[in-house]
Protein backbone atom coordinates (compact mmCIF):
# COMPACT_ATOMS: atom_id res chain seq x y z
CA UNK A 1 0.00 0.00 0.00
CA UNK A 2 1.30 3.38 -0.57
CA UNK A 3 2.70 5.28 2.36
CA UNK A 4 1.42 8.75 2.95
CA UNK A 5 3.49 12.03 2.40
CA UNK A 6 3.89 15.66 2.98
CA UNK A 7 4.73 15.18 -1.12
CA UNK A 8 1.38 14.46 -1.61
CA UNK A 9 -0.17 17.23 0.25
CA UNK A 10 -1.07 20.28 -2.13
CA UNK A 11 1.32 23.38 -2.10
CA UNK A 12 -0.07 26.88 -1.74
CA UNK A 13 1.58 29.04 -4.49
CA UNK A 14 3.24 31.78 -3.51
CA UNK A 15 2.67 35.25 -4.06
CA UNK A 16 4.27 36.92 -6.90
CA UNK A 17 4.69 39.31 -9.41
CA UNK A 18 2.37 38.07 -12.32
CA UNK A 19 3.70 40.14 -14.73
CA UNK A 20 7.41 38.79 -14.46
CA UNK A 21 5.79 34.77 -14.50
CA UNK A 22 4.17 35.65 -17.81
CA UNK A 23 7.72 37.01 -19.01
CA UNK A 24 8.92 33.99 -17.88
CA UNK A 25 6.69 32.58 -19.92
CA UNK A 26 8.08 34.10 -23.11
CA UNK A 27 11.18 33.35 -22.27
CA UNK A 28 10.66 29.18 -22.01
CA UNK A 29 7.83 29.90 -25.56
CA UNK A 30 11.45 30.89 -27.61
CA UNK A 31 13.01 28.03 -25.14
CA UNK A 32 10.55 25.04 -26.23
CA UNK A 33 10.47 26.74 -30.42
CA UNK A 34 14.06 25.41 -29.98
CA UNK A 35 15.68 27.79 -32.86
CA UNK A 36 15.25 31.60 -33.67
CA UNK A 37 11.56 32.68 -33.85
CA UNK A 38 9.43 35.58 -35.36
CA UNK A 39 7.14 37.95 -32.81
CA UNK A 40 3.77 35.68 -34.08
CA UNK A 41 5.88 32.50 -33.55
CA UNK A 42 6.41 33.60 -29.68
CA UNK A 43 3.39 35.11 -29.20
CA UNK A 44 1.27 31.96 -30.37
CA UNK A 45 3.23 29.73 -28.37
CA UNK A 46 3.14 32.05 -25.46
CA UNK A 47 -0.79 32.38 -25.74
CA UNK A 48 -0.76 36.12 -25.92
CA UNK A 49 -1.13 39.06 -28.80
CA UNK A 50 1.50 39.45 -30.69
CA UNK A 51 1.13 43.48 -28.83
CA UNK A 52 1.34 41.76 -25.67
CA UNK A 53 4.43 39.36 -26.80
CA UNK A 54 6.41 42.55 -28.18
CA UNK A 55 6.57 44.56 -25.06
CA UNK A 56 8.05 41.31 -23.25
CA UNK A 57 10.07 40.53 -26.22
CA UNK A 58 11.68 44.03 -26.15
CA UNK A 59 12.21 44.21 -22.27
CA UNK A 60 13.92 41.15 -22.61
CA UNK A 61 16.33 42.69 -25.83
CA UNK A 62 16.93 45.85 -23.53
CA UNK A 63 17.98 43.28 -20.62
CA UNK A 64 20.22 40.92 -22.99
CA UNK A 65 18.48 37.87 -22.25
CA UNK A 66 17.03 37.68 -25.36
CA UNK A 67 18.73 39.26 -28.84
CA UNK A 68 16.98 40.12 -32.33
CA UNK A 69 18.60 39.92 -35.43
CA UNK A 70 18.66 43.29 -37.16
CA UNK A 71 18.05 41.15 -40.71
CA UNK A 72 15.54 38.81 -40.08
CA UNK A 73 13.77 40.09 -37.33
CA UNK A 74 13.76 36.82 -35.98
CA UNK A 75 14.28 36.42 -31.66
CA UNK A 76 16.80 34.31 -29.76
CA UNK A 77 18.89 33.66 -26.21
CA UNK A 78 21.50 35.97 -26.02
CA UNK A 79 24.50 36.50 -23.35
CA UNK A 80 22.29 37.53 -20.45
CA UNK A 81 20.42 33.82 -21.06
CA UNK A 82 23.28 32.02 -21.61
CA UNK A 83 25.46 32.76 -18.20
CA UNK A 84 22.11 32.19 -16.30
CA UNK A 85 21.65 28.54 -17.80
CA UNK A 86 25.31 27.70 -17.54
CA UNK A 87 25.19 28.88 -13.79
CA UNK A 88 22.64 26.25 -13.24
CA UNK A 89 24.12 23.44 -14.88
CA UNK A 90 27.19 24.29 -12.50
CA UNK A 91 24.96 23.44 -9.56
CA UNK A 92 23.09 20.84 -10.81
CA UNK A 93 23.25 17.44 -8.53
CA UNK A 94 21.62 15.31 -10.97
CA UNK A 95 21.67 12.70 -8.82
CA UNK A 96 19.76 14.57 -6.04
CA UNK A 97 17.27 15.74 -8.71
CA UNK A 98 16.88 12.44 -9.50
CA UNK A 99 16.68 11.47 -5.88
CA UNK A 100 14.57 13.54 -4.84
CA UNK A 101 11.92 12.77 -7.67
CA UNK A 102 12.27 9.02 -7.62
CA UNK A 103 12.01 8.71 -3.64
CA UNK A 104 8.56 10.99 -3.74
CA UNK A 105 7.66 8.42 -6.99
CA UNK A 106 7.71 5.30 -4.05
CA UNK A 107 6.19 6.89 -1.06
CA UNK A 108 3.48 7.80 -3.52
CA UNK A 109 2.82 4.47 -4.80
CA UNK A 110 4.90 1.62 -2.27
CA UNK A 111 6.97 0.28 -4.95
CA UNK A 112 10.73 -0.17 -5.33
CA UNK A 113 12.70 1.58 -7.54
CA UNK A 114 16.41 1.62 -9.03
CA UNK A 115 18.10 4.11 -10.72
CA UNK A 116 20.64 2.79 -13.38
CA UNK A 117 23.41 4.57 -15.57
CA UNK A 118 25.88 3.07 -17.93
CA UNK A 119 28.95 1.67 -16.66
CA UNK A 120 32.12 0.29 -17.75
CA UNK A 121 30.55 -3.24 -18.66
CA UNK A 122 26.66 -1.89 -19.27
CA UNK A 123 24.20 -0.78 -17.40
CA UNK A 124 24.54 -0.58 -13.87
CA UNK A 125 22.32 -0.06 -10.80
CA UNK A 126 23.60 2.90 -8.59
CA UNK A 127 20.35 4.12 -6.38
CA UNK A 128 18.14 1.67 -4.74
CA UNK A 129 14.80 2.90 -3.07
CA UNK A 130 13.24 0.33 -0.97
CA UNK A 131 9.19 0.17 -1.50
CA UNK A 132 6.30 -0.88 1.09
CA UNK A 133 6.08 -3.62 1.13
CA UNK A 134 10.00 -4.18 0.14
CA UNK A 135 10.68 -6.39 -2.54
CA UNK A 136 13.96 -8.76 -1.48
CA UNK A 137 16.08 -10.34 -5.07
CA UNK A 138 19.73 -10.40 -5.95
CA UNK A 139 19.65 -7.34 -7.78
CA UNK A 140 21.18 -4.41 -6.10
CA UNK A 141 23.69 -1.42 -5.95
CA UNK A 142 26.39 -2.13 -8.25
CA UNK A 143 24.30 -5.36 -10.33
CA UNK A 144 25.00 -4.97 -13.88
CA UNK A 145 21.59 -5.36 -15.79
CA UNK A 146 21.62 -7.47 -19.02
CA UNK A 147 20.58 -5.26 -22.25
CA UNK A 148 18.37 -7.77 -24.13
CA UNK A 149 16.56 -9.06 -21.36
CA UNK A 150 15.64 -6.83 -18.77
CA UNK A 151 13.17 -3.69 -18.56
CA UNK A 152 16.38 -1.12 -17.91
CA UNK A 153 18.51 -2.79 -20.55
CA UNK A 154 16.03 -2.40 -23.10
CA UNK A 155 15.81 1.12 -22.58
CA UNK A 156 19.22 1.58 -22.72
CA UNK A 157 19.74 -0.51 -26.13
CA UNK A 158 16.41 1.71 -27.62
CA UNK A 159 17.98 5.16 -26.93
CA UNK A 160 21.70 4.98 -27.05
CA UNK A 161 24.00 5.62 -29.90
CA UNK A 162 24.57 2.28 -31.35
CA UNK A 163 28.25 2.67 -31.32
CA UNK A 164 27.64 2.32 -27.19
CA UNK A 165 25.62 -0.65 -26.94
CA UNK A 166 26.97 -2.95 -30.00
CA UNK A 167 29.82 -5.22 -28.70
CA UNK A 168 28.02 -6.18 -25.81
CA UNK A 169 24.74 -6.78 -27.33
CA UNK A 170 26.09 -8.82 -29.66
CA UNK A 171 28.03 -10.70 -26.74
CA UNK A 172 24.80 -10.90 -25.29
CA UNK A 173 23.16 -12.82 -28.17
CA UNK A 174 25.90 -15.38 -28.74
CA UNK A 175 24.93 -16.48 -25.05
CA UNK A 176 21.48 -16.47 -25.06
CA UNK A 177 20.23 -20.18 -25.25
CA UNK A 178 16.25 -19.08 -25.02
CA UNK A 179 13.78 -21.17 -27.57
CA UNK A 180 12.57 -17.75 -28.33
CA UNK A 181 15.39 -15.04 -29.37
CA UNK A 182 14.86 -11.76 -28.81
CA UNK A 183 13.85 -9.46 -32.00
CA UNK A 184 16.42 -6.03 -31.37
CA UNK A 185 14.50 -3.81 -33.74
CA UNK A 186 10.98 -4.97 -32.60
CA UNK A 187 12.55 -4.41 -28.76
CA UNK A 188 13.56 -1.11 -30.12
CA UNK A 189 10.57 0.06 -32.02
CA UNK A 190 8.55 -0.80 -29.40
CA UNK A 191 9.97 1.32 -26.46
CA UNK A 192 10.75 4.25 -28.72
CA UNK A 193 7.55 4.24 -29.15
CA UNK A 194 6.54 3.80 -25.81
CA UNK A 195 9.12 5.47 -24.13
CA UNK A 196 9.52 3.10 -21.82
CA UNK A 197 10.22 -0.65 -21.25
CA UNK A 198 8.60 -3.53 -19.12
CA UNK A 199 9.04 -7.30 -18.65
CA UNK A 200 7.12 -10.19 -16.33
CA UNK A 201 9.00 -13.01 -14.60
CA UNK A 202 12.12 -12.75 -17.39
CA UNK A 203 14.78 -11.70 -15.91
CA UNK A 204 13.91 -12.53 -12.22
CA UNK A 205 10.85 -15.06 -11.90
CA UNK A 206 7.90 -13.68 -10.08
CA UNK A 207 9.10 -9.70 -10.57
CA UNK A 208 7.62 -6.92 -12.64
CA UNK A 209 9.68 -4.30 -13.77
CA UNK A 210 9.00 -1.11 -15.72
CA UNK A 211 11.95 1.17 -16.95
CA UNK A 212 11.70 4.72 -18.25
CA UNK A 213 14.40 6.73 -19.96
CA UNK A 214 16.13 10.09 -18.44
CA UNK A 215 17.31 12.70 -20.68
CA UNK A 216 19.99 15.37 -20.29
CA UNK A 217 20.50 18.87 -21.89
CA UNK A 218 22.18 17.28 -24.84
CA UNK A 219 18.92 15.20 -25.20
CA UNK A 220 21.07 11.94 -24.10
CA UNK A 221 20.34 8.75 -22.16
CA UNK A 222 21.75 9.84 -18.53
CA UNK A 223 19.87 7.49 -16.94
CA UNK A 224 17.26 4.96 -16.42
CA UNK A 225 14.72 4.84 -13.50
CA UNK A 226 12.93 1.21 -13.12
CA UNK A 227 10.18 0.19 -10.79
CA UNK A 228 9.76 -3.33 -10.12
CA UNK A 229 7.07 -5.17 -8.14
CA UNK A 230 6.72 -9.36 -6.59
CA UNK A 231 3.06 -10.76 -6.39
CA UNK A 232 2.26 -8.65 -3.82
CA UNK A 233 0.86 -6.06 -5.82
CA UNK A 234 -1.73 -6.33 -8.45
CA UNK A 235 -0.50 -6.28 -11.98
CA UNK A 236 -3.86 -4.23 -12.48
CA UNK A 237 -1.86 -1.25 -11.33
CA UNK A 238 0.87 -1.75 -13.31
CA UNK A 239 -1.16 0.75 -15.95
CA UNK A 240 -1.52 4.04 -13.78
CA UNK A 241 2.18 2.62 -11.78
CA UNK A 242 3.80 2.94 -16.02
CA UNK A 243 1.91 6.86 -16.23
CA UNK A 244 2.97 8.11 -13.47
CA UNK A 245 7.01 6.66 -13.40
CA UNK A 246 6.24 8.88 -17.08
CA UNK A 247 5.50 11.92 -15.89
CA UNK A 248 8.41 11.93 -13.19
CA UNK A 249 11.16 10.58 -15.54
CA UNK A 250 9.69 14.06 -18.22
CA UNK A 251 9.49 15.99 -15.18
CA UNK A 252 13.10 14.79 -14.31
CA UNK A 253 14.28 15.55 -17.72
CA UNK A 254 13.06 18.95 -17.51
CA UNK A 255 15.18 19.67 -14.68
CA UNK A 256 18.24 18.68 -16.10
CA UNK A 257 17.47 20.77 -18.90
CA UNK A 258 16.73 18.18 -21.31
CA UNK A 259 13.90 17.63 -24.13
CA UNK A 260 11.62 14.87 -24.20
CA UNK A 261 11.53 12.34 -27.17
CA UNK A 262 8.48 13.31 -29.50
Amino acid sequence: MPRNSSSQQTSVRRKGIQSVEIGVGVLDAVVRLGAPAGLTDIARASGMSTSQAHRYLASFVNSGLLRQDAQSGLYDMAAGAIRIGLAAMARLDIFAEAGDLVQKFVDMTGRTALITVWGEQGPTVIRWYAGNPPVFTTISIGSRLPLTRSATGRVFLAFMKEEHVADLQRAEMALDRATSPVDINAVKLKVREAKMASISNDLVPGLRAIAVPVFDIQKQLTMVVTTIASNSFDPAGDAAIADSLLNSCRELTQRLGGSWPS
